[in-house]
């Protein structure tokens, strides 16, 4: 899943790039840095079955939070603190969207999507080089990556119609359900597998 990240954010990113919040991207990705470098490590010591579990159970705890939380300043510590969330958890468990959706729940959905893709691909690609560094990532899973970028590309096409029409409180309730969602996923392959 990290490995399609990166083609996915950066069809993303490209086609949204004119709301992007760069000040929010830069502190973000400062953040990302320690926390993919933990997660890196993490990875080579810990189950990642075991991983997925406790990343998926924060990331519903996180969401249940957030429903009762009122609008915040997104700002550089709270951008650093999700920024790191962000990547561990996209290292150890491939759902490093949660943290950054939650920081900018409140935002207008154009700068959302472009600011999200854009951290996204900024970090997934981090993530992935600390994987590669590690020795986590298999040929197999980069072959896989390739042969579904055309879906790729055909979904981001679909999206385009659906997207005007998530904006305010319904692109809000959306990112809150998809990262309950994610971290529900991540939760149900841990105690699966």
């Amino acid at each position: 899943m990290v490995v399609v990240g990166v083609p996915l954010s950066t069809m993303i990113a490209v086609r949204d790039r004119e709301s992007v919040d760069w000040a929010g991207v830069r502190w973000t990705t400062l953040g990302r840095i320690p926390g993919t470098i933990v997660g890196a490590v993490v990875v080579t010591l810990v189950s990642v079955r075991a991983l997925g579990g406790i990343v998926g159970a924060a990331v519903i705890v996180a969401c249940v939070v957030a429903t009762r939380a009122n609008e915040h300043q997104i700002g550089r510590t709270n951008s650093l603190a999700a920024g790191g969330a962000s990547g561990f958890m996209d290292t150890v468990a491939a759902t490093g969207g949660p943290p950054l959706a939650l920081l900018y729940q409140h935002r207008p959905a154009p700068e959302v999507r472009s600011t999200l893709a854009t951290s996204f691909l900024v970090g997934t690609a981090m993530s992935l080089v600390g994987l590669l560094a590690g020795g986590n990532v298999a040929g197999w899973q980069l072959l896989v990556a390739l042969a579904l970028i055309p879906f790729l590309a055909i979904g981001l096409a679909l999206s385009r119609p659906l997207a005007h029409r998530l904006a305010g409180r319904s692109l809000r309730t959306v990112i809150l359900y998809f990262a309950a969602a994610a971290g529900a996923a991540a939760l149900i392959r841990a105690l699966a597998g």
